[in-house]
């Protein structure tokens, strides 16, 4: 051996005891790193839980949009209340056959529609369009004030328009609205 380094005796102590409490330090430290790993794995779950969630709330917010532009194109029909009648009173638009009067150019000419045609048209696609992009997607229209009580739709030019979807949660499915109260 080199003379410079020093040669450590266990003099009285069982060298299988030393040795043991690296086997310890290792096994406390695996416990405290698999805790660690627990937590990010639960912060990764909420992670897409929410991310999920909020996906759902911009393709609402997009339906939205899209019969709001809709409805400030054909305000013959907003006044009417054309389209409160149509969404509200048939909920059960039947998204594989469009409606007779196709309102809509998709590359031919465009049928001339009157305005509660087209009120029905934008009824179908606005319908459909919650139904392809949401989860038991639904979207109604109703006549109210600016704070969001009903009122005739004569009455009144505020429309409320409310999407509603179900979201997957921890606890099962949970229902989820997004209400928007406009002025075309």
């Amino acid at each position: 051996m080199y003379s410079g380094m020093k040669q450590h005796s266990f003099t009285g102590i069982n060298a299988h005891i030393v040795m043991g409490a690296t086997l310890i330090e290792v096994m406390v430290a695996l416990v405290i790193m698999s805790i660690g790993l627990l937590g990010l794995a639960s912060l990764q779950l909420t992670g897409i839980s929410n991310n999920s969630s909020s996906e759902k709330r911009t393709q609402a917010a997009i339906v939205t949009n899209d019969l709001v532009e809709r409805m400030r194109a054909n305000l013959n029909s907003v006044t009417a209340g054309d389209y409160a009648a149509v969404l509200n009173n048939n909920p059960n638009i039947d998204c594989t056959a469009p409606p007779p009067t196709y309102c809509e150019d998709h590359g031919s000419a465009a049928t001339i529609c009157t305005s509660a045609q087209m009120a029905g048209f934008d009824a179908y696609t606005a319908w459909c369009n919650a139904n392809a992009l949401l989860q038991s997607g639904t979207i109604t229209v109703s006549c109210t004030d600016s704070a969001g009580a009903a009122q005739a739709c004569g009455a009144t030019p505020y429309r409320t328009i409310t999407v509603g979807w179900v979201n997957q949660t921890d606890n099962g499915p949970a229902p989820k609205t997004l209400i928007t109260t406009i002025r075309p």
